[in-house]
């Protein structure tokens, strides 16, 4: 689903309200823009759960927009982060007080709305091109039976 919005012509944008919690954080990076109520909270809780992250390709995508030294600090303690960290973080690009979410949504909508669809569509192909060769990992790491073996482990344990 992430890379079906990563790769799709249309600008998207996350509203985030409540809490994100592991793939949310993940389809909300997924996103164009990204605007979260002050109020919303954020974490990576894999680890914690016993589990390696295991979203794919949006882990090279928070990475690529959080810096890998913040990544791993987040992953590894598997904490909570408020709507603010998430701003300077940049897993939000707006941050806005919960009522006024729909506004911030459609004052990023209503600009968008008015731009070429060919340009748009030629415009976001040409982000992603530029932004995927920072995103390119091992994949070999995400081996189905290594996983399936700690799964089994942790149901076990």
């Amino acid at each position: 689903m992430c890379e079906a919005l990563t790769a799709h012509p249309a600008v998207t944008i996350a509203r985030v309200q409540g809490r994100a919690v592991g793939a949310g954080v993940g389809l909300a990076l997924a996103c164009d823009l990204r605007v979260g109520a002050d109020t919303a909270t954020f974490r990576l809780p894999e680890l914690a759960l016993g589990v390696p992250p295991a979203w794919g390709g949006l882990l090279p995508r928070l990475i690529s927009e959080v810096g890998v030294a913040r990544v791993r600090e987040l992953i590894l303690t598997a904490r909570v982060f408020d709507a603010q960290e998430a701003l300077g973080l940049s897993v939000l690009q707006r941050v806005v007080p919960q009522e006024e979410l729909d506004d911030a949504v459609m004052a990023w909508a209503k600009p968008v709305l008015r731009r070429s669809a060919a340009a748009l569509r030629v415009t976001k192909a040409m982000l992603n091109s530029l932004t995927a060769a920072t995103r390119l990992a091992d994949t070999s790491v995400f081996d189905p039976e290594l996983l399936a073996a700690i799964l089994t482990q942790q149901r076990a344990g």
